[in-house]
């Protein structure tokens, strides 16, 4: 009877957002959707153990509020005042919110500082940080992390097919369906092949914003000529890969139309609810060149695997919130790496820990919960952090300027547009241009 009642009480007060009882004042926090009932129960914790600890109560009404996570740092920069005292964001959002004067505040708790360069890959280090007036600052706490996988069906192909894009496409083939669509067309989903590295020592000689400057993007290398080639290949095959349909990826997958494709967490559920006992989950597939896919340095047989964006979700500090000198130590909790570990037993969210693969031993349950999160830890050492949060304008550059529509051309050949390499590189160049400059090349 206590259990149920204590688990109502909880219920009521994430359904009003309190989760505290301390005064008259809010203490607002921002989590993605997913993520409310289990921080909302983490922050009656907190204030429990502080109200212990300290001997008084914590002087705020704390509220855990569910906002779209890519929608907050916007959500938040329309009205600032009324606007969370901490709130999530993925990333390469930094760039807008430190624009000019700076929106959120930088973290100074050397605690909370050396929590974050101890627990985090160098990759989620790298991207944290912004430059306000000459000086560089931490703004960004990382406690999730996100890259792209591969969803296929177990019925048509098998674990060993599933690792190269060509075993994919031998299943598709065999059964007549197609071997892959793509969940959506943009510069995220669809990034496996510009992304992709050699598969034995990484390289490639692709450049996006390399140390967050404009001019550093380069795409004419004869490696992404060569993938672009192949991927060509894959795309215009009668049973290779497609763009999304009308119908949607989720209904292809589950009339068995096509055989897989590339998602990341926040398309598990349907994912699963396409493929039910038949959903197979692992790291994204490699390709081998071809002949026909070489050119110049990248030979025939070379093998490439598909890449990802390797993500972290952050939460960050409203600048001169009247609570400042409460948030981060509720940050030095809420991202710890145990808290992280209960974050993902019970809300599925995959840790930003570095160590998370090797110290966490729900990562090693049978489950397709676990295989999801291997998979994707798996990814970051075939992935690269967004590296849009250095400036708001390398975002748009990259999303919304027409390239990711411009690649999709190269790999779809409509009326064989593209059936040369020269035409490939005049593709590519454009899509440099629109990278650098936001403008076509005259």
């Amino acid at each position: 009877m206590k259990k149920v009642m204590l688990s109502a009480l909880l219920f009521l007060m994430v359904l009003f957002g309190a989760v505290s009882c301390g005064g008259n004042k809010e203490l607002l926090i921002w989590v993605g959707a997913e993520s409310v009932d289990f921080y909302a129960a983490k922050m009656v914790e907190y204030v429990e153990d502080y109200n212990a600890t300290n001997e008084k109560e914590f002087p705020y009404e704390v509220s855990v509020v569910g906002v779209d996570s890519s929608t907050a740092a916007a959500t938040f920069l329309d009205d600032t005042d009324a606007g969370a005292d901490i709130f999530t964001v993925p990333h390469d959002n930094l760039g807008k919110l430190i624009a000019g004067s700076s929106a959120i505040a930088p973290v100074q708790s050397e605690a909370l500082l050396t929590q974050i360069a101890n627990d985090n890959p160098q990759s989620f280090l790298d991207v944290i940080k912004g430059t306000v007036d000459g000086t560089e600052y931490t703004f960004g706490i990382p406690y999730v992390a996100q890259s792209l996988v591969l969803y296929y069906n177990t019925a048509y192909i098998t674990e060993e097919q599933a690792l190269t894009w060509e075993g994919i496409w031998e299943a598709a083939q065999t059964a007549n369906k197609n071997a892959m669509t793509l969940t959506e067309a943009g510069g995220f989903n669809n990034s496996f092949l510009l992304l992709a590295t050699d598969a034995t020592d990484h390289s490639t000689t692709l450049e996006l914003y390399t140390d967050g400057v404009q001019e550093n993007c380069y795409a004419l290398g004869d490696d992404t000529i060569a993938k672009m080639k192949w991927g060509q290949r894959f795309f215009m095959d009668e049973n290779g890969g497609k763009a999304p349909s009308d119908s949607g990826w989720e209904v292809e997958l589950r009339d068995e139309k096509t055989l897989s494709t590339i998602g990341g967490a926040w398309h598990y559920e349907a994912a699963t609810s396409a493929l039910g006992e038949d959903l197979g989950i692992t790291v994204l597939p490699t390709f081998t060149l071809t002949a026909d896919d070489a050119y110049g340095t990248a030979t025939e047989g070379t093998v490439y695997k598909s890449g990802t964006f390797a993500d972290t979700k952050m939460f960050v500090i409203k600048k001169n919130s009247n609570k400042a000198e409460y948030l981060e130590d509720i940050l030095l909790f809420l991202s710890s790496k145990e808290v992280q570990e209960e974050s993902f037993e019970q809300a599925a969210n995959l840790p930003a820990y570095k160590n998370a693969s090797t110290e966490f031993e729900a990562f090693e349950a049978d489950t397709l919960d676990a295989q999801l999160a291997r998979a994707q830890v798996e990814m970051f050492a075939w992935g690269i952090s967004q590296p849009f949060g250095y400036n708001s304008k390398y975002n748009t550059y990259y999303y919304s300027k027409g390239a990711p529509d411009l690649f999709l051309e190269i790999l779809e050949n409509e009326d064989g547009s593209f059936s040369t390499d020269q035409a490939i590189i005049d593709q590519l160049t454009i899509i440099q241009s629109l990278w650098t400059t936001g403008l076509r090349p005259e």
